[in-house]
């Protein structure tokens, strides 16, 4: 191999492997409940000269697709506890917004009107797994505004250098060498 395929594929290396970090930070951010693990990485890789832009970017696109991830589960929660409530408990579809699916106690009055067979034991059941289900809508929740958050926050700075890499291009003169002198 000749030496720039060598350097191409330290490179490379080198990127997937900070990129498999920053996602490992990343998972640590959403356990801990603190964007700061990957805030420093990231600021870290920016103050690298030249920064390190298409880390970032692939850093920002992992991101993106948690995000999308996140955002599913969190509907497929909402959807499993509505299919629940609808099928084993016999809410209505008109009875109750989905959106409000998780306010435990306006959702079993609602049921105890649109089924009034509902035994204690069952409502204990509902409350357990609206309990469960709240629990875990609000995490996920959580995660993806912090996910949100850090996605906008290196694409807000991968704007901001491709910016200033482009004045920093055009105030060189470079841009002579490739208008051919045209100004």
């Amino acid at each position: 191999m000749d030496e720039f395929g060598v350097m191409g594929l330290a490179s490379l290396a080198e990127l997937n492997y900070l990129r498999l970090e920053a996602m490992d930070l990343f998972e640590r951010c959403l356990t801990e409940g603190s964007p700061a693990s990957l805030e420093g990485f990231i600021e870290e890789q920016i103050s690298q000269e030249p920064p390190r832009l298409e880390l970032l970017r692939e850093v920002a696109e992992d991101l993106h697709q948690r995000l999308l991830s996140l955002r599913e589960y969190h509907y497929d929660v909402l959807e499993r506890v509505w299919i629940t409530l609808s099928q084993d408990f016999g809410m209505t579809s008109g009875s109750a917004d989905r959106n409000q699916l998780l306010q435990v106690e306006q959702v079993i009055a609602q049921l105890q009107m649109d089924n009034p067979l509902l035994t204690g034991e069952d409502e204990a059941l509902l409350r357990k797994m609206l309990d469960t289900s709240l629990e875990a809508a609000q995490q996920l929740r959580s995660d993806i505004l912090m996910t949100e958050r850090l996605y906008m926050c290196i694409m807000d700075w991968v704007d901001g250098l491709n910016a200033h890499i482009a004045r920093r291009f055009w105030a060189d003169g470079r841009s002579d060498k490739y208008m051919g002198g045209v100004h």
